[in-house]
């Protein structure tokens, strides 16, 4: 079995993924050599349940064979058809597995079944991998802007139509 075909993609559960889905961004963060702590800019990885409702926006988490969260996004509704990318994080040992892809795939179903039709993304610019994920998602690069985070990180934003 590959190792894509081991990954499931599953909308967040509280009581089974708990915060996982920080871990995996700390995670990624570490890995950078970026900082992380818990904060207001990242209350929404710190309970999922209650920042994507279900009605405006929707969490899924990447699991391996044994139920461990290995990567997360979320999609938001911002409203006129726009809808924004978030939180794409797949841990270093599971990229280029397809995890990625599938995480994307997920998000579009989502938007696409809220009648989505534009979608945003912003991605620090170390980001490369995911960078060429999105551009191989139908992404284009749009623009540049310093994230409304504690660090003020560089960000690319990314947009795509949808018809």
């Amino acid at each position: 079995m590959s190792a894509s075909a081991s990954i499931r993609i599953v909308p967040y559960d509280k009581a089974r993924h708990g915060d996982q889905p920080w871990r995996v961004v700390s995670a990624v963060f570490e890995e950078y050599g970026f900082p992380f702590a818990e904060s207001d800019y990242d209350a929404d990885l710190l309970d999922p349940a209650t920042h994507y409702d279900g009605v405006r926006g929707w969490f899924a988490v990447a699991e391996d064979e044994v139920g461990k969260v290995v990567g997360c996004v979320g999609v938001t509704d911002e409203g006129d058809g726009l809808f924004e990318l978030h939180r794409l994080y797949v841990l270093a040992g599971t990229r280029r597995g397809g995890a990625g892809s599938r995480l994307v795939q997920w998000v579009f179903d989502t938007a696409r079944a809220h009648a989505c039709r534009r979608m945003v993304l912003f991605s620090d610019v170390h980001f490369e991998d995911a960078h060429r994920l999105y551009l191989g998602h139908g992404f284009r690069n749009n623009r540049f802007r310093y994230a409304p985070d504690p660090w003020q990180s560089r960000e690319w934003g990314f947009v795509r139509d949808f018809e």
